[in-house]
């Protein structure tokens, strides 16, 4: 039987030689602004992203870390003894990657579908309001009747 050690590099940042963001490098990744995967980056596009490029760049991450990480393992040899290791150690990271991909997107979307309940209520009072300004019903009642029985003059 197998056994996959967990890699050092699970959770790892992407980041270039220099230490700055190589998404936020538009030739590489064409979309406006910074995309920047830092946890710590002091980078204030990232905190105005929205979720879905915030899932964008958490899957393109989460993915690059996989990627890496086979590819160190591909690099420190062991010729073709290691192909049956290295291609379960693969599946096992990119399922994982997966895993954590649907989550994220799980969370969006719930997020989502709490922002549209709040605006579906907010619309609905709204349109009571108005209603209620455009169709005033005025009921005059006397002191002392009870509201079933009609004015009568």
């Amino acid at each position: 039987m197998l056994t996959l050690r967990q890699s050092p590099y699970l959770n790892r940042s992407i980041t270039s030689n220099r230490g700055r963001c190589w998404l936020g490098d538009r030739r590489r990744f064409p979309v406006a602004g910074c995309l920047c995967p830092l946890r710590d980056s002091m980078c204030s596009e990232r905190r105005n992203m929205s979720a879905v490029e915030l899932l964008r760049v958490s899957v393109h991450d989460r993915i690059s870390a996989a990627a890496e990480d086979f590819l160190l393992q591909v690099e420190e040899g062991g010729g073709k003894a290691r192909v049956p290791e290295l291609r379960a150690m693969l599946i096992e990271r990119l399922m994982a990657a997966g895993d954590q991909i649907l989550a994220g997107l799980e969370e969006t979307l719930l997020k989502y579908e709490d922002h549209v309940e709040q605006s579906e209520r907010e619309i609905r009072r709204h349109r009571k309001l108005f209603d209620a300004v455009m169709k005033p019903e005025v009921r005059l009642h006397r002191a002392g009747q009870s509201l079933e029985e009609p004015l009568t003059c």
